[in-house]
């Protein structure tokens, strides 16, 4: 009996006896990007390039698009991707020789940088020679030296290309000298120059106005000065000049027409557009940098970058249950700032929000411990952040409690004892 007695008086314990509900782990909550969500934006720029993509990378939001996903031949916007792959496989103070092939590979009349043959020189210098006045012999040099041919770097090209998610691109050579096998879609290049801009070497190159390839044996003459191919970066350029743009390629055969992948940034709103198969408008200017001007100025025309919600804001309100007077009403606060890209048109304090608390929260409770979630739904843009404890709430003292618990549970005991105790002289007589 007193067995019996032991397992009723642990079993009633845990019955009556105070659940804690711990809060989650902090977790860093992915933003979700639904473009169809997206309103739709007057005064939209109509242009004369065949296909165009402009995008903002942090969050991925689409400014605007068309025929993104088509086929279209890249030009020497091609040698983004080459920048890519070499940044990835060598380190910028590495040298690399000119071999005969990778100068006699470019046809007569195309953008080269006048390397010589046996000249050794950095893949820094090399880059810059690729990027800025676009190069052709440099982007054979820098394939034969990562790869050992023209041939085999395509292919590792062809393999980045689809680790970064790419669907249309295929490339048979490392600068967009013309074939009818090399093309890709303006959605491809915008992918690879968002991964080209974590790299700091890049982002410096693209920009610069010009450069001098160093004197070397071959060539001692310090005469090889060249201007970036990118209007929008040029101030002595009256039609073009664009301050906010911070680079990045050009592009241009006959066959592809006028093409470019630019990058601008503007009030905390960065951006990548890419423009493919331009012409001349009817003001006489290229289209490649005329198209994405008027883009660039269309999204900062039409939006803006604002807070939403502020950290340390009260989001709800808690009753917290088997918690102090004091402690027990709880402010579930929002664990960082909220800034995003909204139309102008947009009344921030009017964005809708969905709250998420969890279910049996209970007394004690730390400071800054998960409570749940918000969730506020921008333009296509969802951001769901933590909700988390304003303050410490403190438990009841549980003396009285328990003790209540403790005198029921020998009350009931008490009741046990006397039934079986009447059993027993039942069952002896």
């Amino acid at each position: 009996m007193k067995k019996f007695i032991l397992i009723n008086i642990i079993m009633l314990y845990l019955l009556f006896a105070p659940i804690r509900v711990y809060a989650s782990v902090r977790v860093s909550l992915p933003l979700e990007y639904k473009p169809e969500q997206q309103q739709t934006i007057e005064n939209i720029p109509q242009i004369g390039c065949k296909a165009a993509y402009v995008v903002n990378p942090e969050t991925g939001k689409i400014f605007y698009e068309k025929n993104a996903h088509e086929k279209m031949y890249p030009a020497s916007t091609t040698k983004i991707l080459t920048a890519l792959v070499v940044l990835e496989k060598c380190k910028l103070t590495d040298t690399a020789i000119v071999s005969k092939t990778a100068l006699d590979l470019v046809p007569s009349g195309y953008s080269n940088a006048n390397l010589q043959v046996g000249e050794e020189l950095t893949i820094e210098t090399l880059l810059q020679a690729l990027l800025i006045p676009s190069a052709n012999e440099a982007a054979n040099v820098l394939a034969e030296h990562v790869s050992g041919s023209v041939e085999e770097f395509a292919k590792l090209c062809n393999n980045r290309a689809k680790e970064l998610g790419c669907e249309t691109l295929n490339f048979v050579n490392p600068n967009g000298l013309h074939d009818e096998n090399h093309y890709c879609s303006a959605y491809d290049l915008y992918l690879i120059a968002k991964e080209c801009q974590q790299f700091d070497a890049f982002n410096e190159i693209v920009k610069t106005k010009s450069f001098k390839i160093p004197a070397t044996s071959i060539h001692p003459a310090n005469d090889r000065v060249f201007t970036n191919t990118n209007s929008l970066i040029l101030t002595n350029s009256t039609s073009y000049y664009y301050p906010y743009c911070t680079g990045i390629k050009t592009g241009h055969t006959t066959p592809a027409g006028e093409c470019l992948v630019a990058s601008s940034s503007k009030d905390n709103i960065n951006l990548i557009s890419v423009v493919l198969g331009g012409g001349t408008n009817s003001k006489g200017l290229n289209e490649r940098f005329y198209d994405t001007k008027q883009l660039f100025e269309f999204v900062y025309n039409s939006y803006s970058y604002k807070e939403i919600a502020k950290e340390k804001n009260v989001i709800t309100n808690i009753n917290v249950k088997k918690a102090t007077k004091e402690t027990s009403s709880l402010d579930a606060i929002i664990d960082t700032n909220i800034s995003t890209i909204v139309p102008n048109n947009i009344d921030v304090s009017q964005i809708p929000s969905k709250i998420d608390i969890k279910e049996n929260i209970v007394a004690p409770i730390e400071q800054n411990e998960v409570l749940g979630y918000v969730t506020y739904e921008v333009d296509g843009l969802n951001y769901t952040e933590q909700l988390v404890a304003s303050h410490d709430v403190l438990k009841k003292p549980y003396w009285i409690y328990n003790s209540l618990i403790l005198g029921a549970i020998l009350l009931i005991i008490l009741i046990i004892a006397i039934i079986l105790k009447k059993r027993k002289k039942e069952c002896n007589h």
